[in-house]
């Protein structure tokens, strides 16, 4: 399948980030579908989460 025959697919997160007082980055990644929580430690980790949870689809059929 060619990218241009590849269906689209939606996902819709939650990103909530806070700052300490050291500076340092603190947060959760949600999946709005299912819930799905993960921890951010750092800014770097949020491209990270969101390719893992979206990569766990590419294993499920996606729903109409």
């Amino acid at each position: 399948m060619t990218q241009e025959e590849t269906p689209l697919h939606r996902a819709v997160f939650i990103v909530r980030l806070d700052r300490d007082d050291l500076g340092r980055i603190r947060g959760v990644v949600e999946r709005v579908r299912t819930g799905e929580k993960a921890r951010v430690k750092s800014v770097g980790d949020v491209g990270e989460i969101l390719a893992a949870m979206l990569a766990r689809d590419e294993a499920r059929p996606i729903d109409p």
